[in-house]
């Protein structure tokens, strides 16, 4: 029987250079798969919401909202349930400086955003009271308003307006009497536009107030505000929700 000779030397450079083969081959199949999973990974970072609706539920405020000149009196939920319930500080102007009480959240990056609120406020005798829906810039130290402008005969109105500006002032159609209102306030962003809207209802159609450039700076300033502008009364105000 004549016996079989491998070549050791050969036999293990065949074997490397498969090997090698191989593992080139896996490398190239499973290369799409990891930049997959980097990519998504990456997006979902940048896919990060910039604001959160709130309901205001339980009795505590999330987080992400910050206070501008707290309120000394305010609750989520004791005065009433599901609604954020503020007395409004004495001397809160907002028009041509901002002192008022105002509860936002932050932008950081240049994004649009649809947002939205529900008020109710009961008023007396002061000479004049606001509350409403607010962006603001702080680097330059402008605004956008919706403000309900609440006066000591029982009127309230809404204005539409920027720092010690009115854009359109009062919104027509939208006076009321007898010292208390509910009304639902809208302003939409697509790029530097800014378009404002309100309403009586919740089940009506959205009326459109105007539109207005903003001032294309960072961070922005999304939220609520309110308080007592002129006089020494006082002046009840409540959120129902903040959507987006």
């Amino acid at each position: 029987m004549k016996s079989i000779v491998i070549q050791s030397s050969g036999f293990r450079n065949y074997f490397n250079n498969s090997c090698r083969v191989y593992a080139i081959i896996i490398f190239i199949m499973f290369l799409p798969i990891f930049f997959q999973c980097n990519t998504t990974d990456s997006s979902s970072d940048e896919n990060i919401e910039a604001l959160f609706s709130d309901n205001f539920e339980g009795d505590e405020l999330n987080t992400k909202w910050n206070w501008s000149n707290e309120p000394d009196i305010w609750d989520l939920g004791l005065t009433k349930s599901g609604w954020l319930t503020v007395t409004g500080k004495l001397n809160s102007n907002l028009f041509c400086s901002d002192e008022t009480s105002s509860l936002y959240q932050i932008i950081e990056e240049d994004t649009d955003f649809d947002v939205s609120t529900k008020i109710y406020c009961e008023w007396g005798n002061n000479a004049s009271d606001i509350a409403g829906l607010i962006v603001k810039f702080p680097s330059v130290d402008n605004w956008i308003v919706i403000k309900l402008w609440m006066h000591g005969n029982g009127i309230g109105r809404l204005e539409f307006q920027k720092k010690c500006t009115d854009l359109i002032s009062p919104v027509p159609g939208s006076e009321s009497s007898g010292g208390n209102r509910d009304v639902c306030l809208r302003v939409a962003k697509n790029g530097n536009d800014y378009t404002a809207y309100y309403k009586n209802n919740s089940e009506d159609e959205w009326k459109l107030i105007g539109v207005t450039e903003g001032f294309e700076s960072l961070p922005i300033h999304v939220g609520l505000f309110g308080g007592v502008d002129q006089g020494i009364g006082n002046l009840l105000i409540q959120y129902d929700f903040f959507h987006k």
